[in-house]
């Protein structure tokens, strides 16, 4: 099972959701913001000293990597995203051990996430609870290149709100250059900002089932062959030995969604007509853009899983989004289901906690280690030789 620490940080969330819920009058955003920055400075403190956590090892090694055989004037053509060789180099040429740059994606990543979420979801500490279970293991403690260009595509949408197409575009290119597959979030712009009627979204759902058995990925050819292949190199041994684990075919994940989607359209009608915020569609355009990524390309386990990621963020602010603005029988019913599914996603996590580590807590301050495996000394610039 998850270490216990782990789960005194999902009852600290928990509790404040639950306050935040009932007595939204009292527990405002500005009465919570204290707390919430001490919670996410835990998380990203936990991020950067772990020794646990997908693909942590093959991260190390390309930290190592990086120095010993990537130059300066290489790092573009290098095979791994620029960013994680720039990162890697400077912190290099200090001697930094790998925990720095684990800190330093730590703190973009979680840091642009949940300022994020505290900005836009009306429930930040509900946000932050669906946050850190399970997304949180699988991605800031797991594949964190790919983690900090979905945090760039999150924090973009303060663009798209504002239809600041340039900056938006940025913070894509910037998302990109963490990990290639950010390219997917390029669309976002015109789809969060477009007319989708409840109807329409129906029909966009049903036409991804009908045309994900004709594979419909392999029209965009040279494009997912090159995010194929990077999603495939370096860093994928944990992400295989948590997928092996959880199961083929018709699982629990399914049924969650497919309960998420009839919550969405359930109450879409009603919040159009009833709030303010005009937020809300656009978040559920991204969120019902998700859906379609995921059905559209269930034919292939690697892209139904890693490419909608970045527009799966946003039901993390959705969610809170329709609890906030259904009707209140509705509102508390929702509110405890995504609770309750919270802790039974934890439940489920459990073997696969196993396998990456986080039955432990293990780091760097509580685990006898030599630093010295974790310093890179040897570099391929002939100036640090």
């Amino acid at each position: 099972m998850l270490h216990p620490i782990y789960y005194i940080i999902l009852f600290i969330i928990t509790f404040f959701s639950y306050l935040e819920f009932t007595n939204n009058s009292i527990f405002t955003k500005a009465y919570i913001k204290k707390i919430y920055i001490l919670i996410v400075l835990l998380l990203i403190f936990i991020g950067g000293t772990r020794l646990a956590g997908a693909d942590y090892m093959p991260y190390l090694i390309m930290y190592i990597d990086a120095n010993k055989y990537i130059s300066w004037n290489e790092v573009f053509d290098a095979s791994v995203e620029p960013t994680y060789v720039i990162i890697s180099k400077i912190l290099g040429y200090f001697r930094m051990p790998f925990f720095a740059l684990l800190t330093v994606f730590a703190i973009i990543s979680v840091s642009l996430k949940t300022s994020t979420y505290f900005k836009y979801s009306p429930y930040p500490m509900l946000s932050l609870l669906y946050f850190f279970m399970p997304f949180y293991f699988f991605e800031d403690l797991g594949h964190i290149r790919q983690s900090a260009g979905m945090a760039c595509c999150l924090f973009s949408y303060r663009y798209i709100e504002k239809k600041q197409l340039f900056k938006f575009l940025l913070c894509v290119l910037i998302g990109y250059y963490f990990h290639k597959t950010a390219v997917v979030f390029l669309p976002a712009y015109w789809i969060a900002n477009a007319y989708i009627s409840t109807r329409q979204c129906v029909i966009i759902l049903i036409i991804s089932i009908i045309i994900s058995p004709f594979k419909p990925y392999l029209l965009f050819g040279n494009l997912f062959e090159n995010i194929s292949i990077d999603v495939l190199s370096h860093a994928t041994g944990g992400y295989f030995s948590y997928q092996s684990l959880e199961g083929a075919g018709f699982t629990m994940a399914d049924v969650v969604k497919i309960i998420i989607i009839f919550i969405i359209l359930f109450n879409d009608n009603y919040i159009i007509n009833t709030t303010d915020d005009k937020n809300y569609m656009k978040m559920r355009n991204l969120v019902i853009c998700y859906f379609f990524l995921y059905y559209s390309l269930k034919e292939n386990v690697i892209f139904s899983v890693r490419l909608p990621g970045y527009y799966s963020a946003f039901y993390i602010i959705l969610i809170a989004m329709i609890i906030k603005y259904s009707a209140k029988n509705i509102s508390k019913l929702i509110y405890f289901y995504v609770i309750i599914y919270i802790y039974l996603m934890s439940w489920r996590f459990w073997p696969n906690s196993v396998a990456l580590g986080f039955d432990k807590f293990s780091n760097v301050f509580n685990t006898n280690i030599d630093i010295n495996n974790f310093i890179p000394y040897e570099f391929a610039d002939k100036e640090q030789n």
